[in-house]
């Protein structure tokens, strides 16, 4: 486990590095002074603290479990599977479609993958975070989110 962890925390701070060097061509918000580039730098310095210490803990020999080889048949494959073609998907749909139905179905979508079956849960939770989601992004911070289809409504 002790290579894996160092692996994986390697990993995890060059796409850490990676956000935040993307983060720096973002234009700066000259009203706000946040910009487009301040949640994706905030979330690569944590890839990179916790990629970090999951690094020094491997080194310190506090690593536990084991790797085990990645077999289509386990669950957790299966799942960690669907949910990266699901992000693909969500991704390349965005633009044309708009964040608020793209994030809608995205997320009834997930937490079906993740086992929630309540009707009342899986209809009104993806609604409730997409909307807020949406209040914060567009309306409190003032960073246009992709309309798509809503784009006569919003």
């Amino acid at each position: 486990m002790k290579v894996a962890d160092i692996f994986g925390g390697a990993f995890g701070i060059l796409i850490g590095a990676f956000a935040i060097w993307e983060g720096t061509k973002m234009p700066v918000d000259v009203v706000m002074k946040i910009g487009p580039s301040f949640f994706p730098n905030i979330l690569g310095g944590l890839l990179i603290v916790f990629s970090a210490i999951l690094i020094i803990n491997a080194l310190r020999g506090r690593s536990k479990g084991k790797v085990e080889p990645y077999r289509l048949s386990d669950k957790g494959t299966q799942r960690g599977l669907i949910t990266l073609a699901a992000g693909i998907v969500f991704c390349i749909v965005l633009d044309p479609l708009g964040f608020i139905p793209t994030s809608i179905v995205f997320l009834t979508f997930m937490m079906w993958v993740m086992g929630k079956r309540s009707p009342l849960l899986i209809v009104v939770t993806p609604a409730l975070i997409t909307l807020a989601v949406w209040l914060v992004f567009e309306k409190v911070l003032s960073l246009s989110m992709p309309a798509g289809v809503l784009a006569d409504y919003l």
